[in-house]
């Protein structure tokens, strides 16, 4: 049967979200994380991101996210809190 996670930890910053995995981990809770893509801002249908055009270097559009299970939510929040950038800063407050 399939349990229902938490989302802990989100952020577009590759090494803050491999910190974040070491702590829980350290801590000892079990935890699925995975890398998502920003879906494009382009309407065209031509699958261009027109945020890459014109820029040195292309805007991060990767987003890396952690969930733990229910029982471990709390302590999952604890243990991250004040050690890795704060969920808040990209739109989701917990």
């Amino acid at each position: 049967m399939a349990v229902k996670k938490v989302l802990v930890y989100q952020s577009k910053d590759e090494q803050d979200w491999e910190k974040a995995k070491g702590i829980l981990a350290e801590g000892g809770i079990g935890f699925h994380d995975w890398a998502s893509e920003e879906v494009g801002a382009c309407g065209c249908g031509a699958k261009l991101d027109i945020r890459k055009f014109g820029r040195k270097e292309p805007i991060p559009t990767r987003i890396f996210h952690i969930e733990v299970e229910p029982v471990d939510g709390d302590a999952a929040k604890k243990l991250l809190k004040g050690t890795v950038k704060p969920v808040l800063s990209y739109g989701y407050n917990f």
